[in-house]
């Protein structure tokens, strides 16, 4: 018998798996360019605690300056990778649909041996995108996270839960 490809056990039968994985990279690399909008974002409110000398021309740090909260910096910049995880969810819809209507091989599948079948390969193309987007979108989170930290001059970072209770 001859052995299944990965790709190949990921998908129902006769669906193009180039095109589902075509969708995807281009998915992820739009949510990816969409969530540099927070560099442009940081780097506008991290401007605006400065002011050029008008002596010397050199910046300085204005007293007293304080830098926007981080989630208010972060915004919706991570918000492409929510909507290309929810859009993946519709393969779900269509590898399910492509058993009873495309190939009908609904019948076959029911038949067959290993009841999880028709569910992995309907499910795992899926799940893994949706997976990929979280990790992507946690790992720019931390990295943006260490920006807004480490880029910041320290005496404008507002104290860990000021912002909270009005003690900013």
């Amino acid at each position: 018998m001859k052995k299944e490809r990965f790709e190949q056990k990921c998908v129902p039968p006769g669906f193009p798996f180039s095109s589902e994985l075509t969708y995807f990279t281009v998915g992820i690399l739009c949510a990816a360019l969409y969530s540099l909008r927070f560099v442009l974002d940081y780097w506008n409110a991290r401007h605006a605690l400065f002011r050029q000398n008008p002596l010397t021309g050199e910046w300085v740090l204005e007293e007293g300056a304080r830098i926007a909260p981080f989630s208010e910096i972060l915004g919706s910049a991570l918000t492409g990778f929510l909507i290309l995880a929810c859009s993946l969810l519709v393969f779900v819809v269509l590898h399910y649909q492509s058993h009873f209507h495309g190939s009908r091989s609904i019948y076959l599948m029911r038949r067959l041996p290993d009841r999880w079948e028709l569910h992995r390969r309907c499910l795992v193309g899926p799940v893994l995108g949706i997976l990929c987007c979280v990790v992507t979108a946690g790992i720019l989170l931390l990295l943006y996270f260490a920006v807004y930290r480490f880029a910041t001059p320290q005496e404008c970072l507002t104290p860990l839960g000021g912002e909270l209770y009005g003690r900013a």
